[in-house]
């Protein structure tokens, strides 16, 4: 008797979600925001990994964490490095709190952390 009433119970929410939420059995968004969509819109595209980089346009910084001990890693066009991470031509170099110092094919660089909430705009 309790299996076959939770058996109707789970049915009768399935069928309501199915009837509020899809139609057809297909997500119809409805004016809501596409959640595969990133909210920080990219103004141009990324190498995607660190074994093509050539240039520093092609390096997005998109993080710095560091545990207990001081140690810092760093979030590098979706890869996570540390101190010492040679790749093709890049070689990081020393990671701060907020910026990550490199070196492309021998140059370097300081690549800072994007401000909280996208880049300012003067008005």
């Amino acid at each position: 008797m309790k299996k076959t009433f939770i058996l109707i119970v789970i049915f009768i929410l399935t069928s309501a979600w199915e009837n509020v939420f899809c139609e057809n059995g297909n997500y119809e968004s409805h004016g809501k925001r596409d959640p595969f969509v990133p909210l920080i819109g990219q103004e141009k595209a990324y190498s995607a990994g660190l074994t093509d980089i050539t240039a520093i346009e092609d390096i997005r910084l998109e993080g710095i964490a560091q545990d207990a001990k001081g140690k810092r890693i760093a979030i590098i066009n979706g890869e996570i490095v540390k101190e010492g991470f040679k790749s093709g031509e890049i070689e990081i170099v020393k990671i701060e709190r907020k910026s990550v110092a490199i070196t492309i094919s021998g140059k370097a660089f300081k690549i800072d952390l994007p401000e909280e909430g996208g880049p300012k705009s003067e008005r």
